[in-house]
Order: structure tokens, then C-alpha cells, then sequence
């Protein structure tokens, strides 16, 4: 695997009409990001199922849209860095002893790690590379199939955010796990005991909560929650940050693009005067 990988964005720049009034349209659409390195390149056909759906999206709003011609196609891509674990610690397996702690947890000295060596070879990490990336997580999920495995990391101003949320929320075995980041871009994976008490100050609530794994909000009860996943699920995972109650800059919501409000940003009207003189006609 490269040290740096890749994002891409593909937006194209389409041109339709309407057939009821001709009138044309300018449409803007972007796909999926794609993660590209060495071992992987850009799915084109996924890009092409992407925005065709997108397209035919938009035909369902309105009546009798056609595409008469792709304008123009941008494409972004941006180098970064992937998140992973490293050399935090002496032993770069830090992540499957986070997971063997959580399913295998002893009832004394949990902190050392002779009590989860009985277990090292209960888990299939065939392929996978350590320091584990988080991008590799779903792997070791499609490999270890009674398992299930959340990561997270801290966010800007002592918030978290969910690096990956697992899809499988119907396994014996689940995980929360926390990426620490180290000095001199080193990280470290530690289990996540308890998820409410992570995020307790985002509620008043007493006791324990149910949080959803999307954007880490806690619910005072489990069905409060199983009625949110489906709506949270459909989107990635992210982070929330409520406003600062002491700058009225951020707790007040103030609309400031006025002149979205007109179709165009001028209206002008003339009025002009005139008059006839009558012509003179000639008697023959």
C-alpha cells in the first residue's frame, strides 16, 4: 500500500430541456468519493450508475426533462494521508487486543495482556496488515462474521468523530474502539467500554443512554433509537457541534443571502413617452 492515497470527485456539467416549455436547464451533479491508491483505481461504473441515478432523480420532479448533451465533466482529486494505527505502543496489534478485550473480558487484572493470548488465534487476520487501517476494518468484519467493530476519534474542541460505523448491527459480538492519535503521527486503538459515559455531556440525563453510532446522539430509551437509525443510517457518519451560547454570532440564525430570494439580480422597468404628429397627406 502507498504511504498517501487519493480522493476523487467526479461532477458533471449537464444541459436539459423541458418539452412542455423549452425552456433549458444548467444541472450540476457529484458522485461518491472514491479512495484510490496502488491496489485500487477509480470504479468507473460506479461513477456511471452514481450520476445516472442522480439524473433520473431529477427527471422524477418535474415533467417531460430531457438531457440534451454533458457540457462538461470536472474531476477533483486530492492526495491524503489514510488514518491507522502505528507505533504508539510496542506491539502494532493493538487492535485485535482491543477486540479480544471487549469479547473476552476476565473478571481481574484486565490490563494485562497474558489474559487475552489464549484467544490470539480465535480471530482471522489472514490479509490484513497491522498497524489496521481503519479503511480495513469492514475486511476484518467480512472475515470475523460474529463480529461487528465501530471506530472513533477525537474531533476539534474535545468532540468525536466516527472514523467507521459498522453495517452489521445484528452480530453476538460488538465493538466500539477509539483511535488515538499520538505524537509525531503515531495512533493507538483502545476499547470503548462504554459509550454513554463518552458522550454524557451531550444530555442532561441522568443515566444510561442509547447512542446511535452515526452521530454519536445519546436516547433515553432503545426504541427512541431504532427509530432514528433508519433515518440517521441513510446518511455518513458525522460529527455534530452545537453552537457557542456565549456568541450570539453562532446561537442566531440569520438569513443573509437576500439576493437568492429574486430570479434575477436585476428587475429593470422603463417607461417611455411619446406622441404622433399626423403626417400630411397631399390631396390628388
Amino acid at each position: 500500500m502507498a504511504p498517501y492515497a487519493y480522493t476523487s470527485v467526479l461532477t458533471p456539467s449537464l444541459r436539459a430541456r423541458s418539452k412542455a416549455a423549452y425552456k433549458e436547464y444548467q444541472l450540476f451533479f457529484c458522485s461518491a468519493v472514491q479512495d484510490i491508491d496502488s491496489t485500487q483505481q477509480i470504479d468507473l461504473q460506479c461513477v456511471a450508475a452514481d450520476l445516472s441515478a442522480q439524473a433520473d432523480h431529477w427527471n422524477s420532479r418535474g415533467s417531460g426533462f430531457v438531457v440534451e448533451r454533458i457540457v462538461k465533466f470536472v474531476l477533483c482529486i486530492t492526495q491524503y494521508r489514510p488514518l491507522h494505527g502505528s507505533t504508539y505502543i510496542l506491539t502494532p496489534h493493538c487492535f485485535v487486543w482491543s477486540v479480544l478485550s471487549s469479547i473476552h473480558l476476565p473478571e481481574h487484572n484486565r490490563d494485562r495482556l497474558s489474559n487475552y493470548k489464549p484467544y490470539e488465534n480465535s480471530l482471522d487476520i489472514s490479509g490484513l496488515t497491522f498497524p489496521l487501517a481503519d479503511k480495513d476494518v469492514p475486511k476484518f468484519e467480512r472475515q470475523n462474521t460474529l463480529i461487528s467493530v465501530n471506530v472513533l476519534c477525537g474531533g476539534d474542541e474535545r468532540s468525536f468523530v466516527p472514523l467507521h460505523v459498522s453495517k452489521e448491527r445484528d452480530r453476538p459480538h460488538h465493538v466500539n474502539l477509539f483511535l488515538i492519535e499520538g505524537p509525531e503521527e503515531t495512533h493507538h486503538y483502545v476499547w470503548l467500554k462504554n459509550l454513554s459515559r463518552l458522550v454524557r455531556g451531550r444530555t442532561n440525563h441522568q443515566h444510561q443512554t442509547f447512542v446511535c453510532n452515526h452521530c454519536l446522539h445519546p436516547f433515553r430509551n432503545k426504541d427512541t433509537l431504532d427509530r432514528h437509525i433508519p433515518h440517521c443510517q441513510r446518511h455518513p457518519p458525522q460529527e455534530v457541534k452545537y453552537p457557542d451560547p456565549e456568541n450570539p454570532k453562532e446561537c442566531t440564525l440569520e438569513f443573509h443571502n437576500k439576493a437568492a430570494r429574486f430570479r434575477l439580480p436585476f428587475y429593470l422597468v422603463c417607461d417611455f413617452e411619446y406622441f404622433l404628429t399626423p403626417s400630411s397627406m397631399t390631396k390628388t
